[in-house]
């Protein structure tokens, strides 16, 4: 039987991490997109009593020891290395995105007072310009 080879092209991962607020050991989410051409969602960013690591896009399964089985896996070590460094290195970017902009706002002095102080402030000068007001004088049909 002959193998059918093809040549292959170099590969180029373009990974797409989101972080979330941790639930349980769930830090995030990441989806790498292949050569332009092919997607694979549902990466879990996951915390583990060894540090962070990748977990595969997974579904139910009962037979299984862990309760879930992989839909998309790597074959080979190396690959996996290399996946899941680049979800990690995608995933680190976004949460020191996150933790800059934080940063920046707590830094930053509030120039306007928070909205609700804001409609407090504005509903008591209506009411206080309303008060003012005296209501407006007649005019007799004899002084017109």
């Amino acid at each position: 039987m002959e193998e059918n080879k093809t040549n292959a092209m170099p590969l180029n991962m373009e990974v797409t991490a989101h972080p979330i607020e941790p639930k349980g050991n769930l830090l995030g989410f990441a989806s790498v997109k292949f050569n332009d051409c092919f997607v694979v969602e549902s990466f879990r960013i996951l915390q583990g009593e060894n540090g962070v690591f990748v977990g595969m896009p997974s579904k139910p399964d009962k037979g299984s020891t862990t309760g879930y089985r992989d839909t998309a896996k790597p074959i080979t070590a190396e690959f996996r290395t290399e996946l899941s460094g680049a979800i990690m290195t995608a995933y680190n970017a976004e949460v020191e995105k996150l933790q800059t902009r934080a940063a920046a706002v707590r830094s930053t002095p509030d120039k306007q007072p928070p909205i609700r102080v804001q409609l407090d402030k504005a509903a008591k000068e209506v009411t206080r310009d309303n008060t003012d007001k005296s209501a407006p004088k007649r005019v007799k049909a004899a002084e017109r």
